[in-house]
């Protein structure tokens, strides 16, 4: 079957949204029949407040690595038995936003499936900030999952 859609993109962070989004995820994958990719973003606020606590770059990549290694732990937890086999993890540190949209600019056949608001502190009546630039500035596909 050809369709547009060749890869999920879930960006995770641990929360409830995440994981929902990813159990639909999953699913819409299996009936495409395409892979899916857990993608966590360690924000670049934190990278800069830890570099003024005199953290090294490599201190800091660890701790990036160690938080996003919490979010997929969180997720495959969450998904169970019903994790896809092929399913990849990614991770990338800077504004989440603007990762996610980047990745998704590389390759078009990238859909996005994310939840609607991660584990912020704010509160938002529609759509989290992040949920919310990621569907006015990605060009492929968004789903955001409540």
């Amino acid at each position: 079957m050809n369709h547009p859609v060749k890869e999920i993109l879930v960006p995770v962070d641990g929360s409830d949204n995440a994981n929902r989004a990813v159990r639909f995820a999953a699913s819409m994958a299996s009936s495409l029949d395409v892979p899916v990719r857990l993608f966590y973003v360690f924000p670049a606020a934190s990278v800069e407040v830890i570099g003024m606590a005199g953290m090294s770059r490599d201190d800091i990549d660890q701790a990036a690595q160690a938080a996003a290694q919490r979010a997929f732990d969180k997720t495959r937890e969450a998904l169970g038995d019903d994790a896809p086999n092929d399913m990849e993890e990614e991770t990338s540190i800077g504004d989440p936003a603007e990762e996610i949209v980047r990745y998704a600019e590389d390759d078009p056949g990238v859909m996005i499936v994310m939840g609607r608001r991660g584990l912020s502190r704010m509160k938002s009546l529609v759509l989290g900030s992040v949920s919310d630039k990621v569907s006015r500035h990605a060009k492929s596909p968004v789903t955001i999952i409540t």
